[in-house]
């Protein structure tokens, strides 16, 4: 299981990175979830369309893993539902898309699908990092 150092109040707590796999009941969803668990992490799969609140299922997650079998206008409505949540929490989103121009336009967020574990792990990692906070002048 990887795990995240974080500190709170002066102590050093390490906790369980959680990934939350929407669109888990594809091939694909649950062929991430074995991916992930097998290079260490926690991993929980969500339907499409979601069962519950998001505030039920993204409790606990570090990351928000959308995979390439849903649609734009069911990944747009789905993250429109989700978004003061994934804010409030702060949990990163990655896309993984099928469609490389829209992997290339996307920017970051978005990942070519199929990529090698090693690029997905990578792109995990990076948005995980925590954000430095600029203070204004």
């Amino acid at each position: 299981m990887k795990e995240r150092s974080l500190y709170k109040q002066g102590d050093l707590v390490t906790v369980p990175t959680t990934i939350a796999i929407l669109g888990g009941n594809s091939a694909a969803g649950r062929a991430l979830e074995a991916l992930l668990q097998g290079v260490g992490y926690d991993t929980c799969l969500i339907e499409d369309p979601p069962e519950r609140s998001p505030e039920q299922f993204l409790e606990g997650v570090r990351l928000l893993l959308l995979a390439p079998t849903l649609s734009a206008e069911s990944r747009e409505t789905l993250l429109a539902e989700m978004g003061s949540t994934l804010d409030a929490a702060n949990i990163p989103v990655l896309t993984l898309s099928t469609s490389l121009k829209e992997a290339l336009a996307g920017g970051p967020a978005f990942i070519p699908w199929p990529c090698r574990l090693e690029d997905l792990t990578k792109k995990i990692e990076a948005a995980l990092l925590p954000v430095p906070e600029v203070e204004s002048a």
